[in-house]
């Protein structure tokens, strides 16, 4: 698999999981939406900590994952969902100069952007390297 399938396979996955609301939330509030920003504005600052909450977010993801496949009911499965879009809530606010709302808005712009695209899978592929 190339990084882009791959990068573009977490987008996909870490946006449809921060974007789900909780079931506590969407009765209390409707989610604000994120702030919208332009490829060419996204800081070489902003790609790492994008990076890093992306990594993050796929340990959450490689932790749950399993346990959702092995629930024995869709209730188990729900829940277990619900476990996991909040412990991603949290990976990506304990990622230091990352917030979700810049998270959702800098993935929104790196889908529209090959440049900035191409600047997250470099980014990517250094952390691996090392």
């Amino acid at each position: 698999m190339t990084f882009t399938t791959k990068l573009a396979t977490l987008l996909s996955a870490t946006a449809l999981a921060l974007a789900t609301p909780l079931a506590a939330q969407e009765t209390e509030q409707s989610l604000p939406q994120p702030a919208e920003i332009a490829a060419e504005d996204v800081t070489d600052g902003q790609v790492e900590a994008f990076v890093d909450a992306i990594l993050a977010v796929e340990e959450v993801r490689d932790e749950y994952t399993p346990l959702i496949e092995a629930a024995e009911d869709e209730a188990a499965q729900k829940e277990l969902v619900e476990e996991a879009n909040e412990a991603a809530f949290s990976a990506v606010g304990e990622v230091e100069n990352m917030d979700v709302d810049s998270y959702v808005a800098i993935a929104n712009a790196a889908g529209e952007s090959d440049a900035l695209n191409q600047r997250i899978i470099a980014r990517i592929s250094e952390l691996r390297e090392e």
